[in-house]
This record gives structure tokens, sequence and C-alpha cells, in this order.
């Protein structure tokens, strides 16, 4: 059996969304479309833990979660068919080095990490600071500043803050389907440059109540691996003036051409070869994690 063969159990582990709202167009396979000559700005953040801490104030007698973290995210264009040097292609890059602390105010700023107190558990507390204060932060600024690219691909799920922009949510992770699994056979007939018909999702209570507003999605073939594994998704916010299916083929014809082998990224093919530049590139600007942590470990056993 091919590692990447479509099975039963890898259709029954995909879960389905309550989210469908309805399909966007008819049912059917859909060619992408490749222009001669096009740009991508391609949107990443990344994250590294350079500590985790457990702070014990004595006057309250109670402890404390945190944890000091060195934050990145960048903007990187590529021009197709063109030489592309890293000091022209980075557009933005933004770091920071934050504590955060589950339910205290009890530290100042440490070694230039600034306090950040959060309430809910630090994880998801850090992605969504990643995802709305950084990746978003710099989408915005190549939307201002950055003229004649075709699209703009943030790494992962939209923040809310990029509605009413044609910035595209590029989710590498196929966890759960969109539509009634009934159409997964449409999804296992796809080929590199193909795409699924577009489909209007509703937002989740949950995890997107500041967002309150549907969005557009679609699968796209990057590789010609078998079943769901050579998939990604892609989705955006609904815009008046947004042409959503000249969008929808222009990313199914470009993206394969960026998917990543399993030579050159274990994530292959859906992290693609631009975002992981990206990323490789922001963590080297993030410091030395061994000097970062010595610091840390001195201040807290002083």
């Amino acid at each position: 059996m091919s590692p990447h063969q479509p099975t039963e159990v890898e259709v029954a582990e995909v879960e389905e969304s309550e989210q469908f709202s309805d399909f966007a167009e008819e049912v059917r396979v859909y060619e992408g479309y490749r222009p001669e000559a096009f740009s991508v700005v391609f949107v990443d953040g990344v994250r590294r833990t350079e500590c985790i801490v457990y702070v014990r104030d004595e006057e309250a007698g109670e402890s404390y979660e945190g944890a000091f973290l060195s934050l990145g995210a960048g903007a990187l264009r590529v021009d197709y068919g063109k030489i592309n040097l890293l000091r022209e292609s980075l557009l933005f890059r933004e770091t920071r080095k934050l504590l955060f602390l589950r339910g205290s105010d009890l530290f100042e700023e440490v070694f230039g990490f600034k306090p950040v107190r959060v309430e809910g558990e630090i994880s998801s507390e850090v992605n969504r600071y990643m995802k709305e204060e950084l990746e978003a932060r710099v989408a915005l600024k190549v939307l201002k500043s950055e003229k004649g690219f075709n699209l703009l691909l943030c790494d992962g799920t939209l923040s809310h803050k990029l509605k009413n922009t044609p910035a595209c949510g590029f989710v590498k992770s196929i966890k759960r389907l969109y539509f009634d699994k009934t159409y997964t056979t449409l999804l296992n007939s796809l080929k590199p440059g193909q795409r699924s018909p577009i489909v209007k999702v509703h937002y989740q209570q949950t995890q997107e109540s500041e967002e309150r507003v549907d969005k557009y999605t679609w699968y796209v073939k990057l590789s010609p691996a078998e079943g769901l594994h050579g998939l990604a998704r892609v989705e955006v916010f609904p815009q008046k003036d947004l042409d959503l299916r000249k969008l929808a083929d222009l990313s199914a014809g470009i993206l394969p051409l960026f998917a990543s082998q399993p030579f050159q990224d274990r994530r292959s093919p859906q992290n693609l070869l631009p975002i992981g530049r990206l990323e490789k590139f922001i963590r080297l600007h993030l410091g030395h994690h061994s000097i970062i942590r010595r610091q840390i470990e001195s201040f807290l056993y002083a």
C-alpha cells in the first residue's frame, strides 16, 4: 500500500464541520489559472519558547504560570520568473520578546521581555497574539504600502483585523471538512493545479467571536500525492469588489509551484518553500536561545 493512498480510516478521521453554509458555485472540479508573470506576498510568523516559569506570590499565597517567548513575523515577496534577492524580497520583519503571565502582573520588563497578562491558556493566547498583533499587522503594512502583487497569502486562518481586504489565509492541516463527507471523492480526484468549489462557512462562536462574519473557503491540490495529503485550504473574507472565483482559480494555479518536497521540509508539500525560508530567516533574528535562557535563569535564581 502506498504511504499516501487514501483509506477509509483517513476519511473517518477528518471531522465534518458544522460551519458549512452553502456552496458558492457549482459542485465540480475547477481548473486553476496561472498568468505568465505574477507576484505573491507570503506572510508568516514564528514563536520560540525561551523558558517556562512558575511564579510564587508569597504575600497572596498563589502561584502563576508564565512563559518567556520570542516572537517574530515577516512578509516576503516573490516575483515569479525573476531572481528574488532576500534584501529586496523581504518587505517587513518584526520581532518581539514577551513574558506571558497567566493571571498576574508581578513582573516589570526583564531582559527586554515585556510582560503581558493573559487569563486563558498561555499557548492559545500566544497563538492569538501572533495572529492578531503580529501577522495581521505585517499584512496590513503590505496592503498599505506594496503594489502590483497578485496574491497576499497569510499562513494560517485569517485574523478578524483583515476583514474587507483581499488577504487569503493558507491552512496547511486538513482536520475537518467544510462540506458533507459524501464530497470526499471530489477532493480525492483533484490534481495539482485544480481546486474544489468555493464554500461559504459560518464563523465559529467560540474561536472567532470577534470576527462575526462568514468566510469563503476552498481546497487546492498542491502535489500528486493521493488522498487528502496533498491538499491545503484557502480562505478569504467577503469583500464587495472582490472577484472571488478569479482569486480561487489564481490560488489553485499558482500555489503548486511553491509546494515543498519531503527532502526540503518535513511538513511537505503544504509548508510552501517561501514560507519555510521566511520562517528560517525570522528565527535567525530572534537571538541565541542558549544565551537568552542562561540570562533568564540567572535572573530567576539570583
